[in-house]
C-alpha cells in the first residue's frame, strides 16, 4: 500500500472539522463506527445509490470491456470497499483482459475491503491511501496507475463525483489523463424521492458515524436532511446536527464543547437536475463524453469520456 496521508493528519482533520461545527466528506469514511454503518448502507435496500450504481455498471461493463480493450489498469478513485470497482474487473477479466487495479480512497479500512473484493479477479492490486482533495495525492495516485502496465481506465462512481466537486475535480484529473485514459463516471439525477434515500434509518446510521465515533448520540441532539441549490443544474442533499445540550467531546485527545442549541454542519452529497446538467460538467471541463448508460427509473446515469 502506497501511504500519502497518514493516520495522525486525519485525526487533526477530524478535530479541526468538529472545532469549526463542519464534518467534510471524507470524515464519514474513517472512524471504525463510520466504516461499519457505511458497509450496512451499500448493502441496504434502502440506498438507492449503491443498488442503480451497481445496476448500470452491470449494464454497461460488456460494451465497456468490448469499447476499452486496449485498458490495462482500473484506478479507483474514492472506491470505497470496492464493490463497484469489482463488477469492472469481473468483467475485463471474464473477455480474457485481466486489469491491474489501484485502489484509491481515504480510509485504510474500506482499501483493505477493497483488496479483498478483487482477490482473484485482477492481475495485480495496489492500494493507495491518499486526499483526493489534494493535488498533489491525485497526481501521485494518477501517476502510479499510468506506470503499472499501460492505458487506465479512472472510475468515479456511486455518486462520488458529487463529493469530489463537480464544477472542479473533472478538470483536475484531466491534467493526469492521456489521449489512451478514460474517465468513468455517474451521478444521480434529482427528483421528488430523491430525499427519501436519504432520510431514512440506514442512512442515518452513516450520518450518526461520525458523531457516535466521539461519543455523542442520539440523545444528544437531532439530525436533519434537507434539500437546496448547489449551483446551475444541481441540488444539493444537506444534513446537520444541532445539540439538544452542552456537550463535552473528546476529540484526538482534546475537549471541545459544543453548546446547547450549536448546529455542526455536514458534507452534502450534489445530485443533477437531469442528464444534460451531468454530462456537461464534465463535457466543459474538456472531455468528449463517448458512451453513456441509464438506470431503468432513469435516475442515475453513467457515462464514460475521453480527453478532446
Amino acid at each position: 500500500m502506497i501511504v500519502l496521508l497518514r493516520e495522525q493528519e486525519i485525526a487533526e482533520q477530524l478535530r479541526t472539522a468538529f472545532q469549526q461545527r463542519y464534518l467534510p466528506e471524507h470524515l464519514f469514511y474513517w472512524l471504525p463506527s463510520s466504516v461499519q454503518a457505511w458497509v450496512e448502507l451499500c448493502r441496504s435496500r434502502e440506498y438507492k445509490n449503491a443498488s442503480r450504481a451497481l445496476e448500470v455498471l452491470t449494464l454497461a461493463a460488456p460494451d465497456l470491456t468490448r469499447k476499452l480493450s486496449h485498458t490495462r489498469v482500473l484506478c479507483g478513485l474514492g472506491c470505497g470497499e470496492g464493490s463497484k470497482d469489482r463488477v469492472l474487473l469481473e468483467h475485463f477479466a471474464t473477455s480474457a483482459n485481466r486489469l491491474s487495479y489501484v485502489a484509491a480512497d481515504f480510509s485504510q479500512p474500506l482499501l483493505e475491503l477493497a483488496a479483498d473484493q478483487v482477490d482473484g479477479i485482477a492481475e495485480s492490486s495496489l492500494g493507495c491511501k491518499l486526499d483526493v482533495f489534494d493535488d498533489g495525492h491525485l497526481a501521485a495516485a494518477a501517476g502510479v496507475a499510468r506506470s503499472l502496465a499501460g492505458p487506465v481506465l479512472f472510475s468515479v462512481l456511486g455518486n462520488t463525483l458529487g463529493a469530489f466537486g463537480p464544477n472542479e475535480f473533472p478538470q483536475r484529473l484531466l491534467r493526469h489523463m492521456t489521449s489512451q485514459d478514460r474517465f468513468l463516471f455517474d451521478g444521480e439525477i434529482f427528483s421528488e424521492h430523491t430525499l427519501d434515500g436519504y432520510d431514512n434509518p440506514a442512512n442515518r446510521r452513516f450520518a450518526w458515524g461520525p458523531l457516535t465515533g466521539v461519543g455523542i448520540n442520539e440523545d444528544d441532539g437531532r439530525l436533519e436532511f434537507s434539500t437546496g441549490p448547489a449551483g446551475e443544474g444541481l441540488i444539493a442533499v444537506t444534513k446537520h446536527f444541532t445539540a439538544a445540550h452542552d456537550l463535552r467531546v473528546n476529540v484526538g485527545g482534546q475537549v471541545i464543547e459544543i453548546r446547547s442549541g450549536e448546529t455542526l454542519r455536514m458534507s452534502s452529497s450534489v445530485k443533477y437536475a437531469n442528464r444534460e446538467a451531468l454530462l456537461g460538467i464534465v463535457a466543459d471541463a474538456g472531455f468528449r463524453i463517448e458512451s453513456q448508460w441509464q438506470s431503468r427509473d432513469g435516475n442515475f446515469v453513467l457515462a464514460c469520456a475521453a480527453r478532446r
